[in-house]
């Protein structure tokens, strides 16, 4: 019975240490500051928690793990590049829509 209090206690200890690891989004908000126009915070926590994406739809399809690993533009962007391949007006805003641009740009 002491092995079985203990056992069960080891396993709540690892689902509480599982649970706080997975309520912090990995990544944080990433700031980019491209040159002539204003900067974008790129959040994890509202692309994850608040729209539901999994880290899987965007790392390793999109972008990989690493920051700073690719050289992202808008011009790239707007052809469904990066940012592009969701904010394209059918799954989320158009990048193509220059009355857009403060929604990432402030």
């Amino acid at each position: 019975m002491k092995k079985l209090v203990i056992m069960l206690a080891v396993i709540l200890g690892i689902g509480v240490a599982l649970s706080a690891i997975a309520a912090k989004v990995g990544g944080g908000d990433i700031v980019f500051k491209p040159k002539n126009a204003k900067n974008v915070t790129f959040s994890h926590e509202y692309h994850v928690n608040i729209k539901g994406l999994r880290c899987t739809g965007c790392h390793y399809k999109i972008f990989e793990m690493s920051k700073g690993s690719y050289k992202i533009d808008m011009s790239k962007i707007t052809k469904g590049e990066f940012c592009g391949f969701c904010h394209n007006g059918r799954k989320a805003f158009d990048v193509n829509d220059a009355a857009v641009c403060s929604r990432c740009h402030k």
